[in-house]
């Protein structure tokens, strides 16, 4: 079985230690970056927040605010991932939605009766918190980070997937469904496995002929796992 398993360029060591589990498992990775992560410059509110909200890990490593992290009454995280570098970089134990999306971190913050939040967001990021949470809380959002598309990686797999020439597909994002989503053609049928509910959505709307295996954990260690109950259940390696 051959995956082409999508990623950011910058992903760390841990990324490629939990795609060794794969590889162990008898199935070939082909792992493509098609998107740079760059932190960016910032200013901070001039308010005294009661919490903070981390919406991935890319939010936690770009925000450089030691200081506002450790004052914080509560601190929210979306994600597994995130809230394990939350803890491994600032000893702090984030709350989590039970589904790893926006939307259902923005409900828990009303459920917490949260009077202001500030959230760590990317530029690229979606309106979803901003639309539940505005006129309710006080709300606010700074963006530490963005992503910038390598156009030659697109190129490239947009050619794999018209020559049908991997069996899988892992996609670890929302932005990377909208930008590869439009190129996996039905005549291959290539498994189409998803981290999580908003990457899904995002696959069906750019996409809506292709059958999508969603993790049920929504990590990258879930989605690995994913993988490879399929691969056993169909007997493919």
């Amino acid at each position: 079985m051959r995956v082409l398993f999508l990623r950011p360029d910058n992903e760390d060591n841990e990324l490629n230690e939990k795609l060794m589990i794969l590889r162990k498992n008898g199935i070939e990775v082909l792992n493509i970056p098609i998107f740079k992560i760059k932190c960016v410059s910032y200013s901070l509110p001039t308010y005294d927040y009661e919490a903070l909200a981390f919406t991935s890990r890319n939010s936690v490593i770009c925000f450089k605010d030691r200081t506002l992290i450790k004052n914080v009454h509560k601190i929210y995280a979306i994600g597994e991932e995130t809230a394990e570098l939350l803890m491994k970089m600032y000893n702090v134990n984030p709350i989590t939605p039970e589904r790893f999306t926006s939307i259902e971190l923005a409900k828990r913050i009303l459920e917490d009766k949260v009077n202001s939040i500030l959230s760590i967001r990317s530029r690229k990021a979606s309106e979803d918190m901003r639309n539940i949470l505005n006129g309710k809380i006080k709300y606010d959002e700074i963006y530490v980070y963005d992503s910038e598309i390598i156009r030659d990686n697109i190129n490239e797999i947009s050619k794999i997937l018209t020559e049908c020439e991997v069996d899988a597909i892992a996609f670890t994002s929302s932005l990377m469904a909208k930008l590869i989503g439009p190129f996996i053609r039905g005549k291959c049928n290539i498994i189409i496995f998803s981290i999580g509910p908003m990457t899904t959505e995002t696959l069906k709307r750019v996409n809506n002929k292709v059958k999508i295996i969603e993790s049920k954990t929504h990590s990258i260690k879930g989605i690995i796992e994913t993988i490879l109950v399929e691969m056993k259940r169909n007997g493919r390696d």
